[in-house]
């Protein structure tokens, strides 16, 4: 049987995921998953996710928000495949984690820590690629460059520190189990 790693870091990983995944099912992936029907008029049950999202843009013209297949032209095509990841990727994995973390209480055996160390390094790195976008976004479509600059810190800088350190911690546990087998491998050459 697997040895479950039961750490207090399992449950900031939770409150992680209870943040995320409401972002991530009603905001990021609003178009994957539901027909407009539950989403624009304005007594659909997901109205509210819509409004959101709609003033979220308003207020921050954030153009990775606002792609969609048919104002891709050529540029930011990436996010295409971005959002198809978003939902065959992470949502799973978030999924996931939720079940075994939070309902069932278990730990993290190895195959989940490797799992979670992907989940974070991919979060992390494809955040990198949308703050790293927005500096050849159009200036002139702000009409204050500290709009272009919160964006940045506020709403995408925590979407690759958090999952660093997310990553660091699978990271040193993985490296754990690495050190706990070869000390047990030593062991056994021993006697």
């Amino acid at each position: 049987m697997a040895v479950e790693n039961t750490t207090w870091r399992n449950n900031v990983w939770l409150v992680w995921f209870y943040i995320v995944f409401p972002i991530t099912v009603l905001i990021d992936l609003q178009e994957v998953i539901y027909p407009p029907s539950l989403l624009v008029p304005v007594d659909a049950p997901l109205h509210f996710a819509y409004k959101a999202k709609q003033d979220y843009i308003a207020q921050y013209n954030d153009p990775i928000v606002q792609w969609s297949p048919e104002t891709a032209s050529g540029h930011d095509s990436w996010m295409g495949l971005f959002i198809h990841l978003e939902f065959f990727f992470l949502l799973p994995v978030m999924i996931y984690a939720m079940y075994k973390m939070g309902i069932r209480q278990k730990g993290t055996s190895g195959p989940d820590e490797l799992l979670l160390f992907v989940y974070a390094l991919y979060t992390a790195l494809t955040t990198v690629v949308c703050i790293y976008d927005s500096f050849y976004w159009d200036k002139t479509i702000w009409t204050d460059e500290s709009q272009l600059w919160t964006l940045r810190s506020a709403f995408y800088a925590p979407f690759v520190f958090i999952p660093l350190l997310g990553a660091f911690d699978m990271g040193s546990r993985i490296l754990s189990r690495f050190k706990a087998a070869d000390a047990a491998a030593e062991a056994k050459k021993v006697e």
